[in-house]
């Protein structure tokens, strides 16, 4: 499983000045790196919107029972009040644990997985 961290200096320094040469060549390393993770990931997969907002209104998308059926785990958020609302659904716990972790790191609170039922 991949940890994701936030990238946040202890003490910040003083602010890097570079001239345009040194500030190109930081843009195409940055470019070169976003290529080369982009042929690691593959090609792309379309995904289909589920909900989509357009300024006040709503569209909600039917889902398909085969992807309904492949659902396996629910994550909760739980607040400081002790308020739950349900977040998402996901097919496997790997899934889960991934995208829990991250909601937790971004935003704190508690984070339930709970299993569907079969």
């Amino acid at each position: 499983m991949r940890i994701l961290r936030r990238r946040i200096a202890d003490n910040a320094g003083e602010p890097v000045c570079m001239d345009a040469n040194g500030a190109t060549r930081k843009l195409v390393e940055l470019v070169e790196r976003a290529q080369a993770n982009g042929r690691e990931q593959g090609p792309l997969v379309p995904v289909e919107a589920l909900v989509t907002i357009e300024g006040d209104d709503w569209i909600w998308q039917i889902v398909d029972h085969d992807v309904l059926e492949m659902l396996s785990h629910r994550l909760v958020f739980q607040n400081q009040v002790g308020t739950r609302r349900e977040i998402l659904m996901t097919a496997g716990l790997e899934t889960a644990v991934s995208a829990a972790s991250r909601i937790v790191e971004l935003d704190g609170g508690c984070v339930l997985i709970e299993t569907l039922e079969p």
